[in-house]
């Protein structure tokens, strides 16, 4: 077994030192604004760490061109630092409140512009009842099922979640809730599309030996920092609570530029006719009624003519101390128990050397075992996660081998 547990600090990014302002600001905001408000504001400070055990990750492999069978696959297992999560929280007068978050990448070369990424850096402004302004970035509130830790259960993203709705956005969001209804609506800095791995973490690729055949990736939207968009996109979410479940309708849309265009161009070939639109729209449902919990997402995109959708149903149980009955005996052992399916399609041809073009499907299971009562009162829990990927690769070629199973460890303080 190998440790990834040490990086140089050598040279740091660009991005370091104005990450940690932002951190220092809130502070010095909240300082400010004691002076108009009957007393000092309250300032938080949290963080967490998510360190994982990986069993038996294929870490090598090589697929001949012609016929598509893989060879030489090595397993390797290793322990690896995924992330250390930095954020401050400031309550200002008028209701007000700004919030930063800074995520470190340990498993990155410090020269990675996500060694160290800004999460978050937005102020929540008070619009009446119910309603607030956010300036700044963030997860967007406007585009289905926030995929926040609490909401997607399971510790990596879906394929799903990393196409529609998992990177920050940077914008303008108008949120409401009035009574049974809910609405949100945003104007963002548009999205350039991407990549992202199926099969390994992200955060741990470049330790993991070569990738090429033991990964898969697909389609995102993603939030680039270092070169952002000169484009727009607008989304909006309508949601209505119904008993036990909340119910969302979801759309939005914006535009590519030259840059994206030439990405797309060179990922999907002849396939790509130099559309320069972005759209998407879908439904979402979340169930909760405790002990049990379940979500369910349909998504339908087209990223400059290409067209991709997808789906995928989340079921699980939260004991609950104060539970009557198994589950409530259970709540010490179990914080809880989830399954997972999901399926992305892309409406291209497939080609070997271009998994992009790949329909892919993934079932996880994850258990997670609490530790607060025996390690204090911050959360801190020992995540269980069995992820099963199958892609439909072209003709004869084989299953690429990008399963994975790890053990994480997640402490907060």
């Amino acid at each position: 077994m190998r440790t990834y547990l040490q990086r140089s600090a050598a040279t740091l990014p660009p991005g370091l030192t104005c990450a940690l302002v932002v951190l220092l600001l809130l502070t010095a905001v909240a300082i400010a604004a004691a002076a108009e408000a009957q007393g000092p504001p309250a300032v938080e400070v949290h963080g967490y760490m998510q360190t994982r055990y990986y069993v038996n990750t294929t870490v090598n492999a090589t697929m001949d061109s012609e016929t598509g069978v893989i060879t030489e696959e090595q397993e390797d297992s290793s322990v690896e630092t995924e992330r250390i999560s930095l954020s401050g929280l400031a309550r200002l007068d008028g209701g007000r409140t700004a919030y930063a978050e800074i995520y470190i990448h340990p498993t990155l070369a410090n020269s990675h512009e996500s060694f160290l990424y800004l999460e978050s850096c937005y102020l929540d402004i008070p619009a009446g009842p119910g309603a607030k302004f956010r300036v700044g970035k963030g997860r967007s509130l406007a585009f289905g099922i926030v995929p926040a830790y609490g909401n997607r259960k399971i510790s990596n993203y879906s394929p799903l979640a990393e196409t529609f709705t998992m990177d920050r956005a940077l914008g303008i969001q108008y949120t409401q809730t009035r009574g049974r209804d809910s609405l949100a609506f945003g104007i963002f800095n548009s999205q350039r599309p991407g990549a992202r791995l199926i099969g390994v973490a992200a955060d741990s690729q470049s330790d993991l030996g070569s990738t090429a055949w033991t990964t898969v990736t697909h389609l995102t939207a993603r939030d680039s920092p270092t070169r952002r968009s000169g484009e727009l996109e607008a989304s909006i979410r309508y949601g209505r609570q119904m008993g036990d479940t909340n119910m969302g309708f979801s759309a939005r849309g914006g535009a590519l530029d030259d840059t994206d265009a030439a990405y797309l161009a060179g990922k999907f070939g002849s396939a790509y006719t130099g559309n320069q639109t972005r759209i998407a729209y879908g439904v979402d449902a979340t169930y909760k009624s405790a002990p049990v919990y379940g979500t369910l997402e349909y998504y339908v995109g087209s990223t400059g003519g290409i067209d991709h959708n997808g789906w995928s149903i989340l079921l699980g149980a939260e004991p609950k101390a104060d539970g009557t009955g198994l589950l409530g005996g259970l709540a010490s052992v179990c914080k809880g128990l989830f399954v997972h399916y999901g399926q992305l399609d892309i409406d291209v041809p497939a080609a070997i050397g271009n998994t992009v073009t790949w329909d892919t499907t993934q079932l996880s299971v994850s258990y997670v075992l609490p530790l607060n009562n025996r390690f204090g009162n911050l959360p801190k829990w020992i995540q269980f996660e069995y992820e099963r990927n199958d892609e439909e690769a072209p003709g004869t070629a084989s299953e690429i081998p990008n399963n994975l199973f790890f053990v994480e460890l997640f402490t907060s303080f």
